[in-house]
């Protein structure tokens, strides 16, 4: 497998999961992600899976989720 060292200004994908499930709110923000949801009720989390811009763009995604008050549980940079 071929990979290539992490940088903070070129494009890279990431998975953050989420305690919860994100509310329909959430759809028109993230349409260049895949979204999915695993368990139910109160032990749901969400995936949320997508290419950033850069680490600002990471950045600000992650100011978003802190913002809604959804709690984060692990972000994963995805070679």
């Amino acid at each position: 497998m071929d990979t290539k060292p992490l940088t903070s200004h070129e494009p890279a994908r990431y998975r953050l999961l989420l305690q919860g499930r994100l509310s329909a709110d959430w759809n028109d923000w993230l349409t260049d992600f895949v979204v999915a949801y695993e368990g139910e009720g109160q032990l749901v989390v969400t995936t949320i899976t997508g290419t950033v811009r850069d680490q600002a763009g990471l950045f600000g995604l992650l100011s978003y989720v802190r913002d809604l008050g959804v709690p984060l549980i692990a972000v994963e940079w995805i070679n």
